[in-house]
């Protein structure tokens, strides 16, 4: 009797068995979750300061600044003339107020003697704090205002030794005031007044090259027609000695848009000086000069 009931009790047993791996092989087969990892993801890039809303919006901390070019004349008089100037954001922000260490080179090359040497180069190293309007900075909106002010200090010098050393030390102020309008074509006037704050080797240069410069400028910056990318600026000095001292530049540039029938970037470039001052050696002698060639400035190979 009880060997009959434990044999009933181990037959049904084999019985639920079989079932329940019947069962299990026609279930679907689910992978197994791991537990949830309490450590944070790594960051896919760093984190960016001061990002603004639009995340094309990037600072470009190293720029051109004043004209860059390479020019010649066409006898010895005219030598070969280049300018080559570069500002570095030294307070990268998104903001109106900037401060930038620039550096400057001027030279006269004269390739046209037979070695070819470098007649002078002018250093001109600079630190200068500056408030744009547009906010934007270099992007202003269609209309006329102030478009920024300047201050800073400037240091010139040919770094050559007595007697040939030339060179001094100022403090300035720059304002410049200007019109836009939807297709960048603009019109601007500049204000810059300076003080010498030292000239040992030059105490005069004050009487030759003024307190002062005034630049008017028109052009297009952007190419957006057939004309492309053109500007024309005139810039004055008086001096103080006479009513001859001082001097005045034109400049005038040229290029075609830039896109597809067209990846030349540079400019063609021409220039005309008369007066004083042209570089330091020749600051308190009166010359004219007439040079072509090619200037460079910042572009974007993008064509908008």
């Amino acid at each position: 009797m009880v060997v009959t009931s434990a044999y009933r009790l181990l037959l049904l047993s084999g019985v639920l068995l079989s079932t329940s791996l019947a069962r299990a092989e026609d279930a679907p087969t689910v992978a197994p979750v791991p537990p949830e990892s309490s450590a944070p993801s790594p960051p896919t890039s760093a984190p960016k300061l001061d990002a603004p809303a639009d995340a094309a919006a990037q600072l470009d901390l190293l720029t051109f600044y004043k004209d860059n070019y390479l020019l010649t004349g066409f006898s010895d008089a005219t030598e070969v003339k280049f300018q080559f100037s570069a500002k570095f954001d030294i307070w990268p922000n998104h903001g109106p107020h900037a401060v930038y260490f620039a550096f400057s080179q001027k030279s006269l090359w004269n390739i046209y003697r037979k070695s070819q040497p470098f007649q002078e180069n002018n250093y001109a190293p600079e630190l200068f704090y500056s408030y744009f309007h547009a906010p934007g900075r270099y992007d202003p909106r269609p209309g006329c205002g102030f478009f920024l002010e300047r201050v800073g200090f400037v240091h010139e010098s040919d770094g050559e030794d007595d007697p040939r050393s030339r060179g001094w030390n100022r403090v300035y102020g720059e304002s410049r005031y200007a019109c836009y309008d939807p297709a960048h074509h603009y019109a601007a006037l500049t204000l810059q007044v300076w003080y010498p704050v030292s000239a040992r080797d030059n105490p005069d240069i004050a009487k030759y090259l003024g307190y002062g410069e005034l630049s008017l400028a028109a052009g297009s910056d952007r190419g957006l027609s057939f004309f492309g990318d053109w500007e024309v600026a005139l810039h004055a000095r008086k001096g103080t000695r006479n009513l001859k001292t001082g001097s005045l530049e034109l400049d005038a540039r040229w290029r075609p848009r830039y896109g597809d029938f067209w990846r030349f970037t540079p400019y063609l470039y021409g220039q005309l000086f008369t007066g004083y001052g042209e570089t330091l050696l020749s600051y308190d002698h009166a010359l004219t000069a007439i040079r072509v060639g090619i200037g460079f400035s910042d572009r974007s190979t993008r064509s908008d």
